[in-house]
């Protein structure tokens, strides 16, 4: 074994030794911690590792370090109380949070889940470049005064590892590629694209689009569903031809695609469309061009929002996300872990729904 590598174990050592000291209760509580030299001489190390390790339980909230006070412990145990506190973390600024119908269905049901069980819940919006422990800060919180935390953003690894560290449980909404490891409920979107593009395959559409944000964690379950109707129904299922994307301006990117579609001469009879910005813009732009919904070309828009067909006097089709069920489930889910010696890892799949209104023509009069 090398040096460095010897050096960076013996830090992790004592890094858990200290955590593992803690969490039985060693080191209570409000407790002072024994000076760098103190620790140093029982873990039979230098100043600097016994410094690397209160540097990562500084970082984890675990214990504060006061200068010129020495260090202290803000322990890793819940809060002790009947009133179970959790915290709903959201990837927004502050001033994007009320204009977000998203935001609107998840707190509709965790109303719906507070006449179940009694709990209180937070919003915590992180924004860019932030992390759950800085927004925190920020507001004068930490970690430990909530007894869990439902993720609607995408956490990073450092952020799942805190969590993890501190014992505090929590459930992810998004994060596709980390919730094998962790509890997580998520929606079926590789069922939700299926349903919609057979029901457009089914009323005739040959010509189909998909339209939908690149970056979006559901994208490639989403294409994997618009594939399967196709191949279903004898169609090619290569996504360069009937894939659309769009950026972090889906309304404005939405009406570019669809203005070089026509003015290309694109054949299109049914469009999918993954945002309500996207369906609000693909709509307004085809009136402009005197094409009609749904009789020259059928719509079905992901999610149902219903400012938007409020704001285009159209009932649309939809492929309708269980928010509220989600939302409902997850918490279930913490307060499920309650007490628990060990936390486990409970993973639940909510299956959408496709909901047929005016924006799609029936089969006879195709």
């Amino acid at each position: 074994m090398d040096i460095a590598s010897s050096s960076q174990n013996k830090n992790e050592f004592v890094y858990r030794s200290l955590l593992e000291a803690i969490r039985c209760g060693a080191h209570p509580t409000g407790s002072r911690l024994p000076s760098e030299r103190e620790l140093a001489d029982q873990y039979s190390c230098s100043r600097i590792t016994i410094r690397h390790a209160l540097d990562k339980l500084g970082k984890k909230q675990v214990i504060r370090r006061l200068q010129g006070n020495g260090t202290f412990v803000n322990g890793i145990d819940p809060l002790p109380s009947s009133d179970f506190r959790v915290g709903l973390v959201l990837d927004a600024e502050e001033d994007e949070l009320y204009n977000d119908p998203w935001l609107s269905e998840l707190l509709y049901g965790m109303i719906s889940a507070g006449g179940r069980q009694p709990f209180t819940i937070s919003v915590i919006p992180v924004a860019k470049g932030e992390t759950i422990v800085s927004s925190l800060e920020r507001r004068g919180q930490k970690l430990y005064d909530y007894n869990g935390f439902v993720a609607a953003r995408a956490l990073s690894a450092e952020e799942i590892e805190t969590l993890c560290t501190v014992e505090l449980p929590f459930v992810l909404l998004q994060n596709e590629n980390l919730k094998r490891n962790h509890s997580y409920v998520s929606i079926d979107n590789t069922k939700g694209t299926y349903l919609a593009a057979s029901h457009l395959l089914a009323i005739g559409c040959r010509h189909l689009f998909f339209m939908l944000p690149e970056n979006s964690q559901q994208f490639v379950d989403r294409i994997k569903g618009f594939q399967q109707a196709l191949r279903e129904a004898g169609l090619p299922a290569n996504s360069e031809s009937f894939i659309r994307t769009v950026g972090e301006d889906d309304c404005a990117d939405a009406e570019r695609i669809i203005e070089e579609m026509l003015a290309r001469g694109v054949a299109f009879d049914g469009l999918l469309l993954g945002t309500d910005g996207c369906a609000y813009s693909v709509v307004s732009t085809l009136r402009k061009h005197s094409i009609q919904v749904p009789d020259d070309v059928s719509v079905v828009m992901w999610d149902d929002f219903p400012w938007v067909s409020k704001a285009l006097r159209l009932p649309l089709s939809v492929v309708r996300q269980p928010f509220r069920e989600q939302i409902v489930s997850a918490i279930e889910i913490l307060m499920s872990q309650r007490g628990a010696a060990k936390l486990s890892n409970i993973q639940r799949i909510i299956q959408p729904s496709l909901i047929i209104r005016c924006s799609c023509r029936t089969p006879n009069n195709n």
